[in-house]
């Protein structure tokens, strides 16, 4: 049975892992976690926070699974195992926070790939600070969005709607920095280039960071390209924009994908299909 003792506040965890999760101090760590997300931000300082977790282990070890690993699928067109890996191996370590899930499989696949290095955060608290949208109301009016084009456009007309913004209790983001949806990985120093254009202009003190597994490589790099917090929430991007696996993601059963009725969803390159009873559809505007 899940273990309560990770239960985050607003957040349903239907994930496989739930009842895996071993976190000592769970809930004084993710108190700690929001404290230097505030300080950071307030200060103006700069800081990236990556995630890791099987998946990232997979594409580093080159392996692939069928998943967003494999060609074809999502992150690259030719496969994990046909790329050169190093400027993500290399790009990994050059980031200031670690976070990583609490399962011990996580962990094993941590030390398998960078021995004795320290992480310092779960991963679980990320995904719990969008879910609940915490997120959101700590930081209204200093937000941006780094993801897929497709997937911001979406988030932006969904925010067209007064009710999303209600849910949200946010009116917008500040700022969309968008790469390609698909096969970003395959050509890393041009996706590299597209983020770096956009985020000379960029308003925001905080970013929600989900460009899959070009984040390797790449977001240790945005706080050069315009100083803010850069915090990975990996899928987050597809709660946002109404297209979440709330049964399969950790802490996000609770979460409502809102979708429009009439929307083109055939461009979105939707994961996986689950909650579906909790689908609230808005009518699509003249």
């Amino acid at each position: 049975m899940y273990n309560n003792r990770y239960d985050i506040e607003g957040c349903g965890n239907t994930d496989c892992n739930a009842n895996l999760l071993y976190c000592p101090d769970f809930d004084n760590g993710y108190n700690q976690f929001k404290q230097i997300l505030k300080q950071l931000v307030d200060e103006g300082r700069s800081a990236t926070f990556y995630k890791f977790s099987d998946g990232e282990f997979l594409f580093l070890q080159g392996i692939e699974n069928g998943g967003s690993t494999s060609a074809g699928c999502r992150d690259t067109n030719v496969g994990a195992k046909s790329l050169d890996l190093s400027p993500f191996r290399e790009g990994v370590v050059k980031n200031d926070y670690f976070m990583v899930e609490s399962y011990q499989g996580a962990h094993s696949y941590w030390k398998n790939t960078f021995g004795n290095k320290q992480f310092n955060i779960a991963a679980e608290w990320s995904y719990g600070l969008l879910a609940n949208k915490w997120l959101f109301k700590t930081f209204k009016g200093q937000i941006g969005l780094i993801g897929a084009k497709e997937k911001l456009e979406l988030i932006q007309e969904l925010l067209e709607y007064k009710e999303y913004r209600d849910y949200l209790g946010i009116d917008k983001f500040e700022d969309y920095i968008c790469i390609p949806q698909r096969y970003a990985c395959d050509d890393i120093e041009a996706t590299d280039a597209i983020i770096k254009e956009q985020l000379k202009n960029a308003k925001s003190k905080i970013f929600l960071e989900g460009i899959g597994h070009a984040k390797q490589a790449l977001l240790w790099k945005m706080k050069e390209y315009h100083p803010a917090v850069y915090l990975t929430v990996g899928s987050g991007i597809c709660a946002i924009a109404g297209v979440q696996d709330c049964i399969g993601r950790p802490y996000f059963a609770d979460w409502k994908n809102y979708r429009i009725k009439g929307y083109d969803y055939s461009q979105i390159d939707i994961w996986k299909e689950s909650g579906l009873e909790d689908v609230i559809y808005l009518n699509k505007k003249n």
